[in-house]
């Protein structure tokens, strides 16, 4: 795997595991791939986190729309407190 896959990467966690999206920001139909599978997600309700690559995936923000730039992005459903 190269370490532009590795950066430029779309998690989407659900009860089924973790689908994973890569793009190049180069290629437009690969950007286009990844914003629909993002915007999807949304609709579902999940929170999308951008993730800093040089922080280990330890430290994230919440973004509401796709920004190929950003790298890697987890998207988790929302909790609930009890």
């Amino acid at each position: 795997m190269t370490q532009l896959q590795d950066r430029n990467v779309l998690h989407i966690t659900d009860g089924t595991g973790d689908t994973r999206i890569m793009w190049d920001p180069a290629v437009a139909d690969e950007v286009s791939t990844a914003k629909a599978a993002f915007n999807a997600a949304k609709k579902k309700g999940m929170l999308a986190y951008a993730v800093d690559p040089d922080s280990g995936g330890r430290t994230g923000e919440v973004i509401r729309h796709f920004d190929e730039t950003q790298g890697k992005i987890i998207m988790v459903r929302q909790t609930q407190g009890g």
